[in-house]
């Protein structure tokens, strides 16, 4: 089997879930995918759809300093805990800094959703000529072409859009060589940890003349981190699941985070510890007996839309119960994240840490 990007896996474990113009499948995202990955296996299952993009309107131009003073907050509930913690979402506000000089005429496609959110946190937004079908965020990205998704991207449609530099997710190797014969060039950028992104985002920042912009990006996200973490550390420690879809019915071995991952460096930052072994790998799945063996103090499910789990917590605590008597079950310690964008290693990856940590708490 090819080896897929850890990214590539998350978008499989969101989209998955969702089957447009189908009955809905009451499966975890990624056993319900064919061929689907295990511990030892590469990250990869058979892509399937996503949601539909929501519609919204465009975003002012940016790809100036005047950018990055927007006049109104991002529109979180009063009650949010982003709010507290200001973290601004710099995909809707980038901090572009004069510095850096006027904007270069790179022609910029991006093969994740990841990557349009770095580049439009950057102030690229106008110089994507394309997206792929996940691309749903900042608001008005739906009106560039699309190419389809990472593993079924056209290459006639990447040759018609004359990119001058294509960035792809972690170790993508089969839309590289689908690409590879259209000269184009290509930037392959890590998507696993935490350093990864602000590798990431130094190198997208010196490919496109933004350094100085990249360098203040990973700066303000270090920031934000250390922020998260001062709020939420000093609480007790839990031994944690987090399974990057939802508990299928009958259950079936779930696709988790294992150590490596940007969620586990999440979560080990303030004190909780992974039950996966420390060989593990970053994403992966895990036998049904292995969970109840190693009884979770907590477990997470990720949702992308709340329509596996339209109660939320409830709904999960009734589809791990199916497993018996689990110490996070009786103490009705089985949380739902939901929201596509707590699939993404990207700029808005601290509002995912709060998130996490807020649902921790509860």
């Amino acid at each position: 089997m090819l080896r897929r990007a850890p990214f590539a896996a998350l978008i499989v474990a969101a989209a998955a879930l969702i089957t447009p113009g189908c009955e809905r499948r009451p499966q975890s995202a990624p056993d319900s995918a064919p061929a689907a990955p295990t511990a030892t296996s590469g990250a990869g299952a058979q892509q399937q759809s996503q949601p539909v993009p929501h519609a919204a309107q465009p975003p002012p131009p940016s790809g100036t300093a005047a950018d990055a003073r927007p006049t109104t907050r991002d529109a979180d509930p009063p009650d949010s805990p982003f709010n507290a913690l200001d973290l601004r979402d710099y995909v809707l506000h980038p901090d572009v800094r004069d510095e850096d000089g006027p904007r270069t005429s790179l022609r910029i496609l991006c093969t994740g959703p990841n990557l349009t959110e770095i580049c439009c946190a950057l102030g690229l937004r106008d110089q994507l000529v394309g997206r792929t079908r996940y691309c749903n965020h900042p608001p008005g990205i739906e009106s560039l072409p699309s190419i389809g998704a990472l593993v079924d991207a056209s290459a006639e449609r990447v040759a018609a859009l004359r990119p001058d530099v294509v960035l792809v997710p972690g170790e993508s190797r089969e839309i590289q060589q689908r690409l590879r014969p259209l000269g184009v060039r290509i930037e392959s950028l890590g998507d696993t940890s935490l350093e990864d992104l602000y590798r990431s985002i130094e190198r997208v920042g010196a490919i496109s003349g933004r350094p100085r912009t990249a360098a203040a990006l990973v700066e303000h996200l270090r920031s934000q981190h250390d922020r998260v973490t001062r709020h939420c550390a000093g609480g007790t420690p839990l031994r944690f699941l987090l399974v990057t879809g939802t508990l299928a019915e009958p259950p079936t071995p779930p696709f988790v985070a294992g150590p490596g991952s940007f969620y586990d460096g999440l979560l080990t930052a303030i004190g909780h510890r992974n039950i996966l072994p420390a060989d593990h790998r970053p994403f992966g799945s895990v036998s049904l007996e292995f969970v109840v063996r190693s009884d979770p103090d907590v477990i997470i499910e990720l949702d992308p839309d709340g329509r596996s789990r339209p109660n939320g917590h409830a709904d999960a605590l009734r589809a791990w119960q199916r497993l018996g008597s689990l110490r996070a079950v009786r103490e009705r310690r089985v949380v739902v994240l939901t929201g596509p964008e707590h699939y993404l290693i990207g700029p808005r990856i601290m509002r995912t840490y709060a998130a996490l940590c807020e649902a921790l708490r509860q």
